[in-house]
């Protein structure tokens, strides 16, 4: 490949180009190099604390031999900074990430040389995207879902109660004193008093429902568990028994949850079910549009963003979870299962952005004035209105750039045949 010339007396030569990672030699002139060089030496000079001499007063050639490598990568780190913003026009590419420094050559009477790493965004036009086939389903609330959903409002209101039963079942809540032991010791942090026990839930403590099974109020027992996997003892004294009673689903549960009746109650839950269903249906109609876009423009995407999108994956994986982290192999398992769909999230977020190019959609101060009304109206305090306009203050950009996505999709589903059918 012919090299190209700079004004830097520079020469940049691509050396390879594989997906989105781009390699280049970047040479200068030896000449160039040893002049660098020696202002690295003056400017060492100048600050050299050499016993003899007074500071900033060493004779050169007392400095060239004891400073001689400072001079030499400090002449190359110079010529780097100098060289990759010139190498980078000279090439014509435009780094999504900075560019990392690979091999570096200055052996004496030799050019200067060192290769040049990055990261460019994928070159491609969208395809696909017009005239997508897709399928809204829609969703039907059901009298089985509201019922559903009223007796989670109903166990979610209910109450304890001493139960007549004179021992524990697995329908029962214990009230209990307790302690564990290991060895006949007491384990720290392992001892409460009055504390209630779900018999119908697991436990941390691995045989903690057993051994209390059967138990009657008033009755102590001690018996094996296990604690984090090791085995204790449990020493629990029983003081009561309870059990849940739900509350009758009548107008009188309804007024107490705000409503005039229970057939009203009834209403707003069929309501609040219409609406998740209608929030599935256009979530599903997206996804199709996702897919469809994903599956009609296939390229690489560049590495680092794709590793940055999968750790941004983990972390909310992670925190749905309700956890901190994962043991090693199950943590190298996890990750390559959401590598694809990481890469993927970058691929669908190019492919937006070049529809928007090749569409001319684009985003600007009204956009952005729009949708922070929006969410000021939909605050419900002043505090919350203070919040919201803290975050569009500190996230202009990408707050634009979702509204352009959104604005994309919004094209192509516009330009689709849609077939309504039941889901």
């Amino acid at each position: 490949m012919a090299e190209q010339k700079t004004d830097l007396k520079i020469s940049v030569k691509k050396l390879k180009e594989e997906g989105c990672a781009l390699s280049y030699e970047v040479t200068l002139p030896r000449e160039r190099f040893d002049a660098s060089v020696q202002e690295a030496f003056v400017r060492i000079q100048a600050r050299a604390r050499i016993p003899g001499f007074r500071p900033g007063k060493a004779p050169m050639d007392v400095v060239r031999r004891q400073f001689s490598s400072q001079a030499k990568a400090d002449a190359a780190d110079g010529l780097i900074q100098l060289a990759v913003p010139e190498a980078l026009r000279s090439a014509g590419a435009q780094p999504l990430v900075p560019p990392s420094i690979g091999h570096v050559h200055a052996e004496e009477g030799k050019p200067f040389v060192f290769t040049l790493e990055l990261e460019v965004a994928p070159k491609f036009d969208a395809k696909g995207y017009k005239g997508l086939a897709l399928t809204r389903k829609k969703y039907a609330v059901t009298d089985e879902e509201v019922g559903k959903r009223l007796q989670q409002l109903q166990e979610g209101n209910a109450r304890l109660e001493v139960s007549p039963a004179a021992a524990l079942e697995k329908t029962h809540y214990a009230v209990v004193d307790y302690e564990m032991l290991r060895a006949g010791k007491a384990l720290p942090g392992a001892k409460g008093k009055q504390e209630l026990v779900d018999m119908s839930a697991q436990q941390s403590v691995e045989g903690l429902v057993e051994g209390l099974l059967g138990a009657k109020r008033g009755e102590s027992r001690e018996f094996p568990v296990k604690i984090s996997t090791q085995e204790a003892v449990g020493r629990v004294s029983v003081s009561e028994i309870k059990e849940k009673k739900l509350p009758v689903l009548d107008d009188e549960f309804a007024k107490d949850m705000g409503f005039d009746a229970l057939d009203a109650l009834k209403a707003k839950l069929r309501e609040l079910a219409a609406a998740e269903n209608e929030e599935r249906t256009e979530r599903e109609l997206v996804q199709q549009i996702d897919q469809a876009l994903l599956a009609a423009n296939k390229f690489p995407v560049p590495p680092t963003l794709a590793e940055h999108q999968l750790e941004q994956t983990m972390h909310r994986v992670l925190r749905r979870l309700g956890m901190r982290g994962l043991p090693e192999a199950e943590t190298a398992k996890l990750r390559e299962k959401l590598r694809s769909q990481s890469e993927d999230e970058v691929r669908l977020s190019f492919v937006l952005e070049a529809v928007a190019r090749q569409e001319k959609i684009s985003v600007g101060d009204e956009d952005f004035q729009k949708e922070l009304d929006k969410n000021l109206a939909q605050a419900e305090s002043e505090e919350q209105k203070k919040d919201v306009q803290e975050f569009f203050s500190q996230r202009k950009d990408g707050i634009l750039s979702s509204l352009k996505d959104r604005k994309v999709l919004e094209f192509v589903r516009g330009s689709a045949k849609i077939t309504e059918a039941a889901g």
